[in-house]
Formats: structure tokens, C-alpha cells, sequence
């Protein structure tokens, strides 16, 4: 019975490893999400601009202005590109790890149930035993 017990508490670690795994992923996912907004966000500033730029003619300092704002928004699109790389990165890792730690909370609820079956049959044999004891005369 203390093997049942020792393997019950780490049922209960490998099921909450599971839960802080799936939380880490869903994190990872939200915060990839927020960086793809951000980029759509700077992708429609971009557009805007360039469509101000696509009407009637300008001064010289509102196209100076533009020129250095759609720099700008580029250098921002690019940092957003590598930080959604990275971050697709990060949720695939999360979720690789997610995937490790539901093997292990399976794997330690198979040898739990195995477990408890040894146990279910040691009992059996012992029932069996004592009825053909108390029946000798």
C-alpha cells in the first residue's frame, strides 16, 4: 500500500506539472498573438501612410516627416518579425513540453493502476487463502 500512496503523490505532481505546462503554452500563445496584433497595427499605419503620400501632392516637410516615419514603422516591422519568430519558437517548445509532462503524468498513471491491480489480486489470493484455512478442520 505505501508504493499506491508514493505513486498517488506523483500522480498528483505529474498532473499539476501538466497544469503549469498547458498554462506556460497558452502564455506563450497569447503573448505571440499580441506581437502578430502589433505587426497587423503597424501594417495598416504603413498603408495609411502610403496612401496620404498616394493623394495630392505634398510639401517638402510632410514628405521629409513621411520618409522618416515609414523608416521607422520598417525598423518596427522588422523587430516584430524576429520577436514572432522567437516567440513561435518559444510556443513550440511550450508545447513540446506540455507534451512531455501528459507522457509522464500517463506513464506514472499506468504504473498506479498496475499498482493497484497487484494489490486487488494480492487481496484476492489472501481472501482465498484465509476461506480455505477456516474451512480445514
Amino acid at each position: 500500500m505505501a508504493a499506491t500512496g508514493d505513486l498517488n503523490k506523483r500522480l498528483k505532481r505529474a498532473e499539476r506539472l501538466s497544469a503549469v505546462q498547458a498554462q506556460m503554452r497558452r502564455a506563450a500563445e497569447w503573448e505571440l498573438a499580441a506581437i502578430q496584433r502589433d505587426a497587423a497595427a503597424l501594417e495598416e499605419n504603413r498603408a495609411a501612410l502610403l496612401a496620404a503620400l498616394g493623394g495630392d501632392s505634398h510639401g517638402h516637410l510632410f514628405l521629409e516627416a513621411a520618409n522618416r516615419r515609414l523608416r521607422s514603422l520598417a525598423a518596427r516591422a522588422t523587430e516584430l518579425e524576429e520577436a514572432a519568430a522567437r516567440q513561435t519558437e518559444a510556443v513550440r517548445e511550450q508545447s513540446l513540453a506540455q507534451k512531455r509532462a501528459e507522457r509522464g503524468t500517463e506513464r506514472v498513471a499506468e504504473l498506479l493502476r498496475q499498482e493497484r491491480e497487484r494489490v486487488e489480486g494480492i487481496e484476492r489470493l489472501d481472501g482465498l487463502a484465509q476461506r480455505r484455512d477456516a474451512s480445514l478442520p
